[in-house]
C-alpha cells in the first residue's frame, strides 16, 4: 500500500488495493474515493489533493522518472 501523512493535520492516508484512500486522524478513521469524496467512517473529510495523488492514475515504473532525469533538449536556436 501506499502510505504517507499529511504535513499540516499529521493524518495518515494509506491506498488499499482497491484504491479507496484510508484516512486515519486522532484515532478516528474514514475512507475515501481518489477524488477525496467520503465513502464511510467518522471521519467525513479529507485533502482531495492527497487523495488524488495516492490513489489517482499512477504512471508506468517504466515512465516513473523525476523530471531532472528526462532528457533535455538538443535543439539551437537560430
Amino acid at each position: 500500500m501506499r502510505t504517507r501523512r499529511h504535513p499540516l493535520s499529521g493524518a495518515l492516508y494509506d491506498v488499499d488495493p482497491d484504491g479507496l484512500v484510508h484516512v486515519t486522524l486522532d484515532g478516528v478513521e474514514g475512507v475515501f474515493r481518489p477524488d477525496g469524496s467520503w465513502v464511510r467512517g467518522e471521519l467525513t473529510h479529507a485533502d482531495p489533493e492527497l487523495c488524488q495523488w495516492l490513489a489517482g492514475p499512477q504512471l508506468p515504473p517504466s515512465l516513473a522518472l523525476l523530471p531532472k532525469d528526462l532528457p533535455t533538449s538538443t535543439t539551437k536556436d537560430g
